[in-house]
């Protein structure tokens, strides 16, 4: 074998290399980008879980769940439910009728890095320019929760948007809402739709306190 002929062999060994270290490091950001979505997953979850924890034990001291949605002013929000401003407040501050002998807050510890504004923007950004009952808990997409409490009205499912059951759903015969008698935690998941409030909750990827 000539020596130009080992040279040109050496290149291709070397062009294989590359491309096998290609494919490699495709394959590893692949497997990166699968298993960091898996854990935003998983937090959503967890944070899901543990707002339920909360708005439980708010409701057994206080003898009512907190208000559906966000708003500036006085509750009930405006329809349909968007976010959890007040549900926040609620939990974190209290409202001003349970905030004396009830309320035995706070009920729920969150990082300032997982609160913003409905859009998602972080509360450093803001600076002093929201009210407290529009600071939203966001999730691992930086996407608000959306809470929906059943009632009394007209801060209920019919008038807020709460998420329904589908017309094939075994409990759609008796019931109308996921959570009738309670409340309905929702995130829009990786996707970060449906972008209508009162159709969080019904997307596929979407995570919830009720499951689709």
């Amino acid at each position: 074998m000539s020596r130009t002929s080992e040279k040109a062999f050496t290149l291709v060994e070397l062009l294989a290399v590359v491309l096998i270290l290609g494919i490699l490091a495709s394959i590893s950001v692949g497997v990166y980008t699968t298993q960091v979505e898996r854990a935003r997953i998983a937090a959503a979850r967890a944070m899901i879980s543990e707002i339920e924890i909360a708005v439980n034990r708010y409701q057994i001291d206080t003898g009512q769940y907190p208000p559906s949605g966000s708003g500036s002013g006085s509750f009930p929000a405006a329809s349909p439910a968007a976010g959890c401003g007040y549900l926040q407040l609620a939990l974190t501050h209290g409202l001003g009728n349970t905030s004396g002998t009830l309320w035995h807050g706070p009920y729920l510890t969150i990082k300032r890095e997982m609160l913003g504004d409905i859009n998602g923007t972080p509360l450093e950004v803001l600076g002093g320019s929201i009210s407290p009952g529009e600071v939203q808990i966001l999730d691992p997409w930086r996407s608000p929760y959306r809470y929906v409490r059943s009632g009394p009205a007209p801060d209920d499912y019919a008038t807020m948007k709460g998420t329904r059951l589908p017309s094939g759903h075994p409990y759609a015969l008796t019931d109308v809402y996921y959570n009738p008698s309670t409340f309905q935690i929702s995130s829009r998941g990786p996707n970060g739709s449906p972008a209508d409030w009162q159709d969080v909750g019904s997307d596929a990827d979407d995570i919830t306190n009720f499951g689709i």
